[in-house]
């Protein structure tokens, strides 16, 4: 990480210090005052020149802790001079310890670091400021124009208001915002910050959800649902279980069972084959093993053609057969006649026919014979060759 200028500093970000017309000390509670007495000049010098990085750490957060705007200059001087960069933990640390007194002009200054810094300099300044005062690191946001910037901004703002212990404040706001991907993905982490405090904290605040907007609330569930299979996974298949068939569960059940498909797929898949039959649960099936097939093609197969025939697993072999028959027209028609549904075996049958068909006419027409296909499939298949020059 490159030095932080001290003529940022001089440039005009201490200047909004000091010139804001309130006191830094107005803006936290006694407890959080850093007195002063513990800083020393000399122990921070030496901090920032340890090459062990543990003595480092430990002593520049030391010193970090005690910082306010009488050794604030001092500070950013000293760092500016030593001899090795800042690491983003302690670019971090600085940040929210100039946040807990005087988050403006903190801000100001990060707006106004190199570009590879600014990022993790701002977003460390937003998250603090956003705990103590939501508000008015929003307005600080609204006057960003950088798009980027002020979208990985609004994350930390958001994380950093539920730190400080405005959540439903930072849901409502969420909520609020137009339907979007950029939606979708603070729903996300805010899932993944609840997770983490636990499986009932995140299930509680997904029930809790009273919104007339369906589409908000199936995203709510499928980020919470997410969230809890990667840290709670037995509570979360039996909180999916219990909302299958809902409208806001919909497509939630994929979620679970993908995210330990490739670590124990007999589990995940058991667990899909328990729940109540139709088109969502076929839906899910197909979709986890077509990206169990993407990411471990011979694993996935292996385990498919290992596996105890069943009806549960169609949506699986109807994926293999289609993903080796777009190469290998035999091999994905020996897939597809291990599919129990009629219907479904006749029509990927014909899918891969009508592939075979463009590549190998002769071949083609060859097993359409032997198929026993009915008339209107070999027109299907027919109907798609490559027309005579």
């Amino acid at each position: 990480m490159k030095r932080i200028s001290i003529a940022i500093l001089i440039a005009g970000a201490l200047g909004g210090a000091f010139s804001l017309g309130r006191g830094w000390d107005a803006q936290m509670s006694s407890s959080e005052v850093p007195t002063g007495s513990g800083f020393s000049q000399v122990a921070l010098d030496e901090a920032l020149a340890d090459r062990d990085w543990v003595n480092r750490t430990t002593g520049f957060s030391e010193q970090v802790r005690h910082l306010n705007p009488k050794n604030l200059e001092a500070v950013l001087e000293a760092i500016d001079r030593s001899p090795a960069d800042l690491t983003n933990d302690e670019m971090r640390l600085l940040m929210h310890a100039w946040t807990r007194f005087d988050p403006e002009a903190a801000f100001e200054y990060a707006l106004f670091a190199p570009e590879a810094e600014k990022r993790r300099m701002a977003g460390a300044v937003i998250y603090g400021w956003a705990q103590r005062d939501p508000l008015a690191a929003r307005g600080a946001l609204l006057g960003i124009q950088n798009t980027d910037l002020e979208q990985r901004l609004e994350e930390r703002f958001v994380l950093g208001w539920i730190s400080g212990g405005g959540l439903g404040e930072a849901h409502a706001y969420v909520e609020e915002l137009p339907a979007s991907n950029r939606r979708e993905l603070l729903v996300s982490q805010i899932a993944q910050v609840l997770a983490r405090q636990g499986a009932g904290v995140v299930i509680d605040w997904a029930e809790g959800v009273d919104s007339d907007e369906l589409g908000f609330k199936k995203t709510v569930f499928s980020k919470a649902s997410g969230a809890l299979a990667e840290y709670h996974r037995p509570q979360a298949m039996a909180w999916v279980t219990e909302q299958y068939g809902q409208p806001h569960a919909e497509g939630s059940a994929r979620l679970v069972a993908l995210n330990w498909a490739e670590s124990d797929p007999d589990a995940a898949f058991e667990w899909l084959a328990s729940l109540p039959p139709g088109e969502e649960k076929n839906q899910a099936v197909g979709f986890v093993f077509a990206y169990w097939l993407k990411t471990q093609p011979g694993k996935a197969a292996a385990w498919l053609k290992a596996a105890e025939s069943a009806e549960a697993l169609d949506p699986a072999v109807r994926a293999v057969a289609l993903a080796r028959g777009a190469k290998d027209p035999a091999a994905g028609l020996q897939w597809a006649r291990r599919i129990h549904d009629p219907g479904t075996r006749e029509r990927v049958m014909v899918k891969i026919g009508q592939v075979w068909i463009q590549t190998d006419p002769e071949a083609a027409k060859m097993w359409l014979a032997v198929s026993g296909l009915p008339r209107a499939a070999h027109k299907s298949v027919l109907g798609s060759a490559a027309p005579s020059r």
